[in-house]
């Protein structure tokens, strides 16, 4: 039986103060029952088991049938030989299936790994091995791309959705449902893990995010204190549920209170609003601020029915002022803000149906602790600035087989957020940005939020998003990307003139992109780091000679491949005589070659360096260790990437073999 590490229980000692040991700022309240999630439908099913609870594709389907569904799926898990502890990895779309798949593992005390059904196939192909998933539950239109890159021999058993023909040793999803026999229903222990979320890594390798089925049955109880659900409520669900956003805070409160679900394959505005005009009414929507924007600008959702409408509730990212003022005028439902993570779950959130302060995130969840903290975690004053840290019941366990991101993320039961904020005089708090966002510009800092705000306020633009772009001189500048409203023109010259008549000079962007689509990952957040990997890359890729004049198609392919790589002061980058086949492109941070022992330093290197075998290791010495001086972000295209690569461009290939004849000369004449 597969059982998870030891550290993620030795990591989460029982919290009862803030991370500073004084009073803090934070919410103690004592832990309620929770639900047992193998009896996630208990509420429906008491209710009326003929009664419709759940929509796909324009079909209901009633509490007793999709209880049996469940109950035939979890009854050939078993058949299969699946233990508890097994992962079972899911990348489907939002049907039916990923709810029945959610409801067997968890009576079966498998692990549910949902792939982010946006992942390339990459990326799928790394968290099936990462995880160690013994089956794979996959939608049919996905199977040709993960054909292509030879992601699905890297699990032992694959089950397609779609396709009752499913050929080439895999199973249809039909198949798998065993007899319909009643299973031991034993309750899982409140530390079992239940569920492993993997982080976005566009363009790193995404984290197992751990959470247990306590973390998860609390959550769902807490969170039904702000958001006050009934069976009368029916839920459009447009996020993906392979995300935290849609699992805990609108398809497992829904259910559990006997509410109704109706699942919308992928968000588009032509389908949202279909289902928005079907019947039942929709009472209860979540959405991304990207997905409230397009909506907004939608003519067909401006005329829908509202009347029945309560509840409307935005994660993923912030929202502009004047598209929360739009929606309450055309819906008279004020939209209700909430922040959360995949680590932490939802942590604070606006009154739904109290006093709301638009722009804030609210006040902390009940049962949640959150702090603002100094860089030596103790509490800042109200109304300052510090990094916001959370602990409760619903905290992750740990990352999935990576134990030092685990203790630098989880300490004392606390969760380093990675975000800033300040706490109001009323206990609102108020997110200032993201710690690693935060631009350095000549020695000033510049949050991204403030300049995309200013950018918002003018009335041609409709989305803003504001990065940080390395430089020799200031060491980085603001560069923004900028979607446009429709029909409506703006130079880019004339945003960076509206932004340096509202904030300082250092502040103005020295670039603005007009793009028509943004990057994103997850459920709506904006993808920043791919943004600031593009501009970064463009640049540096200019330095190596075979880049120069490569193909749009080799820089396109070329991007999901970097792997994006953080060390400490002291940690080493390379161990000498251990370059291998990876290039690495400094972005960020100073690190020294050093070499003997003790160690002599032969040279340091900055922001725009790169070396390795692939770079002919150019500004670094060969046979030599390289350490980081400051905190250092490399990015290195890995090994696997260059076989990918070279199969893919016959001409990089050939790049490959004049490289490796030049490394081949002499040490001393390759070195310093």
């Amino acid at each position: 039986m597969n059982r998870i590490d030891a550290q993620f229980r030795m990591a989460m000692p029982v919290v009862q103060g803030s991370p500073s040991e004084a009073t803090g700022r934070f919410r103690n309240h004592q832990p309620i029952p929770a639900p047992m999630l193998h009896h996630l439908l208990k509420h429906a099913l008491e209710i009326d088991p003929d009664r419709p609870i759940i929509e796909s594709d324009g079909t209901w389907t009633t509490a007793a049938e999709l209880e049996r569904l469940a109950s035939r799926l979890a009854s050939g898990l078993a058949a299969m030989g699946l233990d508890e502890g097994d992962r079972v990895a899911l990348l489907l779309p939002n049907r039916i299936e990923t709810v029945i798949c959610y409801l067997a593992c968890f009576r079966m005390h498998l692990i549910v790994v949902p792939i982010d059904y946006e992942y390339h196939p990459l990326q799928v192909g790394y968290a099936l091995g990462h995880s160690g998933a013994s089956i794979l539950v996959v939608d049919e239109e996905r199977i040709p791309g993960l054909e292509e890159a030879g992601v699905l021999g890297s699990v032992p058993r694959v089950v397609v959705v779609g396709d009752d023909s499913a050929a080439g040793g895999r199973r249809p999803f039909a198949a798998l449902l065993g007899a319909d026999r009643e299973l031991p229903s034993v309750a899982p222990h409140d530390d079992s893990p239940a569920v492993m979320f993997y982080t976005s890594g566009t363009t790193s390798r995404p984290k197992g995010v751990v959470l247990s089925h306590g973390a998860l049955a609390t959550g769902v109880r807490k969170y039904l204190v702000r958001v006050t659900l009934t069976p009368d409520d029916v839920t459009l669900i447009a996020t993906s549920a392979s995300q935290p956003l849609a699992l805990r805070c609108q398809i497992m409160p829904t259910l559990w209170t006997g509410g109704r679900v109706s699942l919308l394959r992928k968000f588009t505005v032509e389908d949202f609003v279909a289902a928005l005009r079907r019947q039942p009414a929709k009472t209860f929507l979540t959405l991304t601020p990207g997905g409230l924007g397009q909506l907004m600008a939608s003519p067909e959702f401006q005329a829908c029915d509202f009347s029945h409408l309560r509840l409307c509730i935005a994660g993923a990212d912030r929202l502009p002022i004047r598209l929360l003022e739009a929606f309450e005028r055309l819906t008279g439902v004020p939209v209700t803000e909430q922040c959360g993570s995949t680590e932490t779950g939802p942590y604070a959130m606006n009154p739904p149906f109290g006093r709301k302060k638009p722009g804030s995130i609210g006040l902390p969840l009940h049962g949640v602790h959150v702090a603002v903290v100094d860089e030596h975690g103790a509490d800042v004053p109200t109304g300052s600035v510090g990094d916001v840290r959370v602990s409760g019941p619903g905290i992750m366990d740990g990352y999935w087989n990576e134990s030092a991101m685990t203790r630098k993320t989880l300490q004392r039961g606390w969760v380093l957020t990675g975000d800033l904020g300040r706490f109001d005089e009323d206990g609102y708090l108020w997110f200032v940005g993201r710690r690693k966002d935060i631009i350095v510009c000549d020695g000033h800092k510049v949050a991204p939020l403030a300049v995309e705000t200013t950018l918002s306020e003018h009335p041609a633009v409709r989305q803003a998003c504001v990065i940080g772009v390395p430089d020799a001189v200031f060491g980085e500048l603001p560069h923004a990307y900028v979607i446009l409203q429709p029909n409506v023109a703006a130079s880019p010259e004339e945003l960076r003139s509206f932004v340096a008549g509202r904030l300082a000079e250092f502040m103005v962007p020295a670039e603005v992109h007009l793009i028509s689509e943004m990057p994103h990952k997850g459920p709506g957040k904006i993808d920043r780091e791919l943004l600031r990997m593009r501009a970064i890359t463009a640049a540096l890729i200019e330095q190596v000679p075979f880049f120069r004049n490569a193909s749009g198609d080799f820089l396109r392919d070329i991007i999901p491949r970097l792997d994006v790589r953080e060390f400490s002061p002291g940690e080493v980058v390379v161990h000498e005589g251990d370059v291998g086949d990876e290039m690495y492109f400094l972005t960020k941070g100073r690190v020294e070659a050093v070499r003997g022992n003790p160690p002599q330093q032969l040279v340091v290197l900055r922001e725009g360096s790169f070396f390795g075998e692939l770079a002919i290791l150019k500004d670094a010495p060969r046979a030599a260790t390289i350490r980081a001086l400051t905190d250092v972000e490399v990015y290195a295209l890995r090994r696997d990437a260059v076989v990918q690569l070279a199969r893919l461009h016959a001409d990089f290939d050939r790049y490959l073999q004049a490289a490796a004849r030049q490394y081949a000369v002499p040490a001393e004449a390759a070195g310093d």
